[in-house]
């Protein structure tokens, strides 16, 4: 197996060496560029951390299967984290990201180096492990333990079935929260970003709405990263690039998986557009159905999705029938009177404008 090598600095030395059986150090990521963040490794998941970079080229060979690994066990508590290093220009892993599109669909964090040095990640993690080349991934189980450092080609799924099956160690009681969580709304700067993004995709700017909302993610705290990740969404929607749309949502999906409206705004997102193809539809049903059947706030906006995905698909009783009860579920709350107008308009044979259907968070 071919090995790129790499240059590490004098810390190499003056680091003790990690090994199978260490606690995971910290991770110091510089930014993230796709997925959820990460800050702690918590004691229900089992976490890939690979170690990869734009120019290497075993690592691009390794990304696919590191993918399918993403994909197989994501439901089951598997993290994977890309972990961008070594990097000349780290404006370079963005692009390159968003070029891979749905065939590196897992998390990708650029290196911290605000202290100067070759990257925080690098030094703590590689150098310490005296790992000389990269791609190199680390496993870390769920008491938060190394159990394997060496090429993400050899790790096997019987392997990671074994650690997914291991025991929670994650505390009973709620963690505190983080600062910056508590915040209500997006920044004013995230809010204006958000704004030009979305004006950028209505234009079809394509390069304007991927820089805007690539600057966008940069500005918001961990609470609303839901915000870019649907507006990335819906360019890949406007692109057409229906393939790339599937793979973001189900992303999404994992990312958000305990929060039933980014959920609902996934799936009224894939919706949207009258001439929506099939796959995008039965993605839509498959995330808007279960919210539709439980108690909760969020409950009207899916049953107008399913609503929606009915009328699209030629169904005007079906979607009738899923927004009469949208309303009955709204009676009383701020979006009332916009979901009698969505009844109204199917009982009339028209399809409302997507922004109906979008409510802002």
């Amino acid at each position: 197996m071919l090995v790129a090598l790499v240059a590490v600095t004098a810390a190499h030395s003056c680091l003790a060496a990690l090994k199978v059986g260490d606690a995971a150090p910290k991770l110091q990521v510089g930014r993230w560029l796709q997925g959820e963040a990460v800050t702690d490794f918590e004691g229900d998941k089992v976490y890939i951390v690979e170690f990869w970079a734009t120019w290497c080229g075993p690592c691009k060979a390794s990304i696919p299967h590191v993918n399918d690994l993403h994909e197989r066990f994501a439901d089951k508590g598997l993290v994977v984290i890309g972990q961008d290093v070594f990097e000349k220009d780290d404006s370079l892993a963005a692009p390159f990201v968003q070029a891979m599109a749905g065939k590196m669909t897992y998390r990708v964090a650029t290196d911290d180096k605000s202290d100067g040095s070759c990257g925080r990640m690098a030094q703590n993690w590689l150098a310490a492990a005296e790992q000389n080349g990269i791609p190199c991934a680390f496993i870390i189980n769920k008491k938060g333990r190394i159990v394997s450092i060496g090429h993400p080609m050899a790790i096997k799924e019987a392997e990671l079935e074994t650690l997914l099956a291991e025991p929670s160690t994650a505390p009973s009681t709620p963690a505190p929260a983080r600062p910056g969580i508590t915040a209500t709304a997006p920044s004013p700067k995230a809010q204006a970003l958000a704004a030009r993004a979305a004006a950028e995709i209505r234009a079809a700017e394509w390069d304007k709405a991927e820089a805007s909302v690539a600057e966008l993610q940069d500005a918001l705290t961990e609470k609303f990263r839901d915000i870019g990740g649907l507006l990335n969404l819906d360019l890949l929607l406007a692109r057409k690039q229906s393939g790339d749309a599937l793979q973001l949502a189900k992303l999404l999906c994992e990312d958000f998986k305990g929060n039933p409206a980014v959920l609902s705004a996934v799936a009224a997102h894939l919706a949207q557009q009258p001439g929506t193809a099939a796959p995008l539809l039965a993605a839509a049903e498959k995330i808007a159905t279960p919210i539709s059947a439980a108690t909760g706030a969020v409950q009207a906006g899916a049953l107008a999705t399913l609503a929606r995905i009915a009328f699209l698909r030629g169904d005007q009783p079906a979607a009738v029938k899923f927004q009469t009860k949208a309303v009955e579920c709204a009676a009383g709350k701020p979006d009332a009177a916009c979901q009698q107008e969505l009844l109204e308009s199917y009982q009339q044979g028209h399809l409302p404008p997507s922004e109906q259907t979008d409510k802002p968070r």
